[in-house]
């Protein structure tokens, strides 16, 4: 799974000279909370709805209305934007995506292809990512079983339920010092049989649950 696959393409943008005003509709109008600012097809900055209520007066202000649109339609995206912009690359994988997001402490992405923006990878692009590899909109049962943390665990589970001709939707590891917990999501109503599978294995099974249809 690669960031060109789940980023939005062609994203919306701003220049710097855009007001905040003016800036802050176009984001309502689209549902937008952050905008890459181009000038001269570079991108030279991100700016986010918290970057621009900053530039805003305080709730609290004596100002009328016409005060405080005079006042900030003279505050510019230039003005307010981050200009330190980590970007991700189309060709980057999602996993990578998400460490730099998460390392960073960031929303978002800029793709750039060369010097040229396109697209943008966000948290809801990637939780559409997550939804996709984990088959979470796919029906069947979620079991999660507690296991000893020891080369070939996951080669014994996988071929105890290949055995039992059961499709495996997704597979994922939660390790923890020497054990931890495989949660797997399986193409089956038949809980039981799984269940009784992973005893047989001397395995633990903490949960099982059915996945309805999404």
């Amino acid at each position: 799974m690669f960031v060109k696959d789940f980023m939005t393409a062609d994203p919306i943008t701003v220049s710097p000279q855009a007001s905040v005003p003016e800036t802050l509709e176009i984001m309502r109008q689209n549902g937008l909370k952050r905008l890459p600012v181009i000038e001269k097809d570079r991108l030279v900055g991100l700016i986010t709805e918290a970057d621009l209520m900053k530039a805003l007066p305080s709730p609290a202000t004596s100002l009328s209305k016409h005060e405080i649109h005079y006042l900030t339609a003279k505050v510019l995206v230039k003005d307010t934007m981050s200009r330190d912009i980590i970007t991700a690359k189309p060709d980057d994988t999602v996993e990578a995506a998400v460490m730099v997001m998460r390392e960073h402490d960031i929303g978002c992405l800029p793709v750039m292809e060369g010097d040229h923006l396109v697209g943008i990878i966000t948290e809801s692009n990637v939780f559409a990512a997550l939804t996709e590899l984990l088959g979470l909109r796919r029906p069947g049962i979620r079991i999660t079983v507690e296991v000893p943390d020891r080369i070939g665990i996951l080669a014994e589970i996988t071929n105890a339920i290949r055995e039992l001709e059961i499709p495996i939707i997704s597979l994922a590891t939660f390790m923890q010092d020497d054990h931890g917990s495989i949660i797997i999501r399986l193409a089956t109503d038949e809980g039981d049989r799984v269940v009784q599978s992973m005893e047989a294995l001397g395995f633990s099974v903490s949960h099982v649950v059915a996945l309805p249809q999404q």
